[in-house]
């Protein structure tokens, strides 16, 4: 467990919330589990509201995208999941992706002065170096989306990965002293709420624009991998959230899933 100055207990940061409703719903905050996205999952399959969370020390089976592991060890990161049940089309799911990158960017960026930016979809890197990662499991009900769970693993402190990912990993400890992880969870949870609050607005070009500010992808070399395999440049994000590509032939490709490696970060070169 971490010391008490870095708790997570919920004492120590619900008082520090600025939001409505992000939060301040359910919030199970255990030592240990096995996925933070599989046990919130269950609590929105049993009706848990929106703005629910789950928050752990420490993950024995920490998920990531395309099937991966996430290493998520005792006291040096934030592993946390946050059930959201946004009033959206299915066609913008994507989209929800790029919001809670978005949201941990701006978290790190307000309490850290760190310039973490987004690489398509959803890693946040930090000098060509993976940050934290975002999975999102969708539940689809009569209506369209029943509910999304958002999680997020951020990289604190130096033990956060593994020593052979050092050449592709990251901690805000790796570039200066961490702070505590509750500022940074309650400004995630604050910009978590005012990004998905414009999502709903339909707000899809504002957070389009929003992204392209952040982006490490746009205007790099890139390779993409999956369903269709190729190179080109990354140009832009339509307002799905999708990633448009110019190939080596010139022709615009619109690439809604998958892997996109980009020059120069996280070990591609």
């Amino acid at each position: 467990m971490s010391n008490h100055h870095d708790s997570l207990s919920a004492e120590e940061w619900l008082p520090l919330l600025s939001t409505r409703r992000m939060g301040r719903e359910e919030a199970l905050v255990l030592a240990e589990t096995a996925s933070t996205n599989t046990l919130l999952k269950q609590l929105a399959l049993a009706g848990a509201p929106a703005g629910s969370l789950c928050l752990c020390e420490t993950q024995t089976a920490g998920k990531g995208r395309l099937g991966r592991s996430w290493h998520s060890p005792a006291g040096q990161g934030l592993w946390l999941s946050v059930l959201l049940r946004p009033r959206i089309k299915p066609e913008v799911a994507p989209l929800v992706t790029l919001c809670v990158a978005m949201a941990m960017a701006q978290a790190v960026r307000k309490v850290t002065g760190l310039d973490a930016q987004i690489k398509w979809p959803n890693d946040l890197v930090l000098r060509g170096k993976k940050l934290c990662g975002v999975l999102l499991e969708i539940g689809f009900g009569p209506q369209g989306i029943d509910y999304i769970v958002a999680g997020t693993g951020l990289n604190v402190r130096k033990g956060a990965y593994p020593a052979d990912l050092a050449h592709q990993a990251t901690s805000i400890e790796d570039h200066i002293s961490p702070p505590p992880r509750r500022e940074l969870l309650v400004h995630y949870l604050a910009a978590l709420e005012e990004i998905t609050d414009r999502l709903e607005e339909s707000d899809f070009a504002g957070i389009a624009g929003d992204y392209r500010v952040h982006s490490c992808t746009l205007g790099s070399q890139v390779k993409v991998s999956g369903s269709m395999e190729f190179t080109g440049t990354a140009e832009d994000i339509d307002e799905t959230g999708a990633l448009l590509v110019r190939d080596e032939c010139g022709e615009l490709r619109r690439v809604l899933a998958g892997d996109v490696s980009v020059r120069g970060v996280m070990g591609y070169v």
